[in-house]
């Protein structure tokens, strides 16, 4: 554009020496390209600026669900944290289980009174899983593991807030990931009673 003026001053076939004459020439020349690469540029602009507007709106919606999905990990625990059970031992004394001990208590050495074969008795669910396969089908019938229901049905909320969250946010491979970071917080007493109430419940 610095040596246009020269070039047709100088060595141009046609007469060019007048000044308006160049002037008008660059003018008429460049004046369309300046004008189709500004409007190239801000098409750009706009582009960018509405993918970054995008992307804004998708990281936020995902800080928002984690920040939703760990307060109520963040409950679910105070719910565990929370659980208490009194009880007689073999040898007649009660027997005080807090928190997570609550789970392995409950499985090992609580005597409930369990649905067996056509009647009731009063086992210890380990030993009445083993006595009678069926009673898993049944332990939603089992009126003392009452005070565990809370504990599932947060528990169910999270999995289920996790399973329907947006599939365009979230996939399904980041669902399980999320999933993986709350089985993480169970213990594998808890996970022992999750597998048989998951049983108890058919319909």
């Amino acid at each position: 554009i610095c040596c246009l003026p020269w070039i047709l001053a100088k060595h141009s076939c046609i007469d060019f020496t007048g000044t308006g004459q160049i002037g008008d020439t660059i003018g008429g020349i460049m004046g369309p390209f300046v004008a189709i690469a500004a409007a190239g540029l801000t098409f750009i602009a706009f582009w960018v600026q509405y993918k970054a507007n995008i992307q804004q709106r998708h990281d936020i919606a995902i800080e928002r669900f984690e920040s939703n999905l760990f307060e109520m990990i963040h409950i679910q625990q105070e719910i565990t944290n929370g659980l208490v059970i009194e009880y007689r031992n073999q040898n007649n004394i009660v027997e005080k289980k807090t928190g997570r001990d609550v789970f392995q208590s409950t499985y090992e050495e609580m005597p409930i009174r369990i649905y067996v074969g056509e009647g009731t008795a009063s086992f210890k669910l380990k030993d009445a899983l083993g006595y009678d396969d069926e009673v898993k089908m049944r332990l939603d019938l089992t009126k003392g593991l009452w005070f565990l229901d809370h504990y599932y049905r947060h528990l169910y909320r999270i999995f289920k807030y996790i399973d329907d969250a947006n599939p365009v946010i979230i996939d399904r491979k980041k669902k399980y990931e999320y999933a993986t970071i709350v089985r993480a917080t169970l213990s594998p007493y808890e996970l022992i009673m999750l597998y048989y109430n998951g049983f108890s419940h058919p319909r």
